[in-house]
């Protein structure tokens, strides 16, 4: 009988070209495909023609599936038989709940194999040409109730760089918090829709900027001394990748999406 197995990739920022060989191999021959969000349609269309594709996620529509009910998702077609790739968007443990999906499905006798991922934390600012302060940090923008909150006076340091990620929807109130824990209202900060991706955007305002401006999502926000200055919204350029052998996308059918995969819980 063949161990249950779930393969816990890393999808990067979102360019296909910017996956590892492995998780383009895992995805090229997977037959279930499990991911938050459509952001992720040009890397899960590396799967095949046939792939059955479930989104997890949150949507407009209502909240995205608990991790239990993922787990369950994944342990399911995993004790089928199934060859299954969880897509998480950056690395899979970076501020995402990868490592708690891990650890559930090995506590239920479900191997788990990670492949680490290119994280928006580094790729986005590197995409938007900014450069970095003597330090960075790291952190999510919304609030897990799972763990404690924030320390943002720690975090408040004029010399460093601050990378906010998943935080669209907080970005006034971090930057108030930040403010108040002696940031300078000035500091320039510096947001990257869709990094790497094709429609690429980057804008740069202040710390106290960020309350009244956003970008879609998803958006990662650079706040730093390094961050170039306050300048109009213009197009962002994706960096030259060349091609490691990874599948082209090009011309390739979209996986099949289930009616399970549609619907807001399992």
């Amino acid at each position: 009988m063949t161990e249950a197995l779930v393969h816990l990739v890393g999808a990067g920022p979102g360019d296909p070209l910017l996956l590892t060989r492995r998780a383009a191999r895992l995805l090229a021959a997977a037959e279930v495909v499990v991911l938050d969000r459509h952001s992720l349609d040009a890397v899960a269309a590396l799967a095949p023609k046939g792939a059955e594709r479930c989104y997890v996620g949150l949507t407009a529509d209502g909240p995205g599936w608990s991790t239990e009910q993922i787990v369950d998702l994944l342990e399911r077609r995993a004790a089928a038989g199934r060859r299954v790739v969880r897509l998480k968007g950056g690395d899979p443990f970076v501020c995402s709940r990868g490592s708690e999906e891990r650890l559930s499905l090995l506590a239920r006798g479900v191997a788990c194999q990670v492949v680490p991922g290119v994280s928006a934390a580094t790729a986005a600012p590197l995409a938007a040409g900014a450069p970095r302060g003597r330090s960075v940090t790291v952190v999510a923008g919304n609030h897990d109730p799972a763990y404690p909150p924030l320390d943002l006076g720690a975090l408040a340091d004029p010399e460093a760089s601050l990378v906010v990620l998943t935080g669209r929807a907080h970005q006034g109130a971090l930057a108030a918090a930040l403010v108040a824990a002696g940031l300078d209202p000035t500091t320039p900060a510096l947001l990257v829709h869709a990094a790497t991706r094709p429609d690429q955007r980057v804008a740069s305002t202040t710390l106290s900027g960020l309350a009244t401006f956003h970008l879609p999502p998803p958006t990662t926000v650079v706040i730093g001394p390094s961050v170039p200055g306050p300048a109009v919204l213009e197009p962002g350029h994706r960096p030259h990748v060349a091609d490691a052998g990874i599948p082209a996308v090009a011309g390739r059918e979209p996986a099949s999406e289930t009616s399970e995969g549609r619907r807001a819980h399992p």
